[in-house]
Formats: structure tokens, C-alpha cells, sequence
């Protein structure tokens, strides 16, 4: 997480959103095959990646690679927010219930693990959808 306090909280998440987004689309095309050999689709699995690759283009062409990237992109904006209030909610309770802790790596991995596990824990159905909308395969 970012550590700069100067009252820019609120820029530095969105450019941080705004940066994620072609991160995002740029892997699209890993991401897909990725879901489509770990939920284990055997008529990918057998024709390594690089047959994979041509297996979307020539099923579903170019735009097969990017099916689920929408709710990809729209799960970084609430998954980033509740990450980054969280991890700000955390810290200050600990560092209020725990005052011998004071600052440092170790109040950073509990809190970044805290909250962390929060925004998964609310964003989980969107990564659902985009891993659902990944797997189907147009034949």
C-alpha cells in the first residue's frame, strides 16, 4: 500500500485504478487459457498453449481472448477501495488496540493481510463471474 499521507488518498487510488486497467487487458490473453487449464477443459489441456492460443482465435477469434476482462476490470475498483480503507481501518486499530506494536513491517503484513482478506471476502462473486464468463468456450 501506498505510505504517502499528504491528503492525496483519494488520487493515489484512483491512479492506481486507473493504471490497473490495461495491466488487466494486457493479460487477458494468459488469463483465459490459464482458467481454461486450471478447470481442467481437456481439449485445451491436450493441445498445450500455444494451441490454445490458436484454438480461441479460430473458435472465437481475437475477442475470445478478452471474455471476462469487463468483470475484471469492474471488480478492481471496488476490490481496490475496500482494500485500501481497510488497510487504513486496520492500522489504526491495531496501532490504538496494540500500542506497544507502534509502526513498521509488522503492523504493515497484519493490517495488508487483514485487509486484503476483506476485499476478496466482498469481491469474490465478481472474480466468480469473470472466471465463469472465462470458461465457457464457443465451439
Amino acid at each position: 500500500m501506498a505510505k504517502k499521507r499528504d491528503g492525496r488518498e483519494g488520487g493515489m487510488y484512483w491512479d492506481g485504478v486507473i493504471e490497473g486497467m490495461p495491466v488487466f487487458t494486457v493479460v487477458a490473453p494468459l488469463e483465459r487459457v490459464k482458467i481454461l487449464f486450471q478447470t481442467r477443459r481437456a481439449e485445451f489441456q491436450s493441445i498445450g498453449l500455444l494451441g490454445s492460443f490458436n484454438k480461441i482465435v479460430k473458435t472465437e477469434g481475437v475477442l475470445g481472448f478478452y471474455r471476462g476482462n469487463g468483470a475484471s476490470i469492474a471488480r478492481i475498483v471496488p476490490y481496490a477501495a475496500l482494500h485500501y480503507m481497510a488497510y487504513e481501518q486496520y492500522r489504526r486499530l491495531i496501532i490504538h488496540g496494540f500500542p506497544g506494536i507502534g509502526g513498521g513491517p509488522i503492523l504493515d503484513l497484519v493490517a495488508g493481510s487483514f485487509s486484503g482478506g476483506t476485499a476478496v471476502l466482498f469481491t469474490y462473486p465478481l472474480d466468480l463471474v469473470r472466471t465463469k464468463l472465462a470458461y465457457q468456450v464457443n465451439n
